[in-house]
């Protein structure tokens, strides 16, 4: 008489588990990696924000405290701010929208234009301001992405009309 022992696991069975708990892992490792490689596409996004947001501050507060006559002040300003910030040769200022979205291989791109605001209230007065609109884009990864900020400075005193 042959006695069969049912105490183990066949070798069916064995590949079987292996195979599950295969699939599970290799499910939670694509999970992880894409998590890790959007979590470093977006620190760099942040980095590029925080460093736009920073240029724009610093200009903001460099004109109000400037005298302004004319554009060339205003520009200069701005190259001041980029090459005090390390873009020494690394910027393009532009003064019309052409090729301003194309990289340049250049990190930044800066877009200044004057405008004029005029608002009418109803009561018969208006008050007239000369704004200019800066607009920034930082290129990274290789210019392959970009980052747009604006902002308005006022550089004249409002005045009734």
């Amino acid at each position: 008489m042959v006695k069969i022992n049912d105490k183990g696991l066949t070798l069916l069975e064995v590949f079987i588990t292996l195979a599950i708990l295969a699939v599970i892992t290799v499910s939670f490792f694509s999970l992880f990696t894409t998590t890790n490689l959007n979590i470093n596409f977006s620190s760099r996004k942040v980095e590029s924000v925080r460093e736009g947001k920073s240029i724009l501050d610093e200009i903001n507060s460099e004109v109000t405290d400037a005298q302004i006559e004319n554009d060339q002040d205003f520009k200069g300003i701005v190259e001041e701010i980029l090459n005090k910030k390390g873009y020494h040769n690394n910027y393009k200022i532009f003064d019309n929208d052409n090729d301003f979205f194309k990289y340049e291989n250049k990190k930044i791109h800066c877009l200044i234009e004057r405008q004029n605001i005029y608002i009418e209230s109803t009561d018969n007065s208006s008050i007239r301001s000369n704004v200019q609109k800066i607009k920034i884009i930082l290129f990274y990864d290789k210019g392959k992405k970009n980052v747009q900020l604006s902002t308005y400075v006022p550089i004249k005193e409002d005045r009734n009309v």
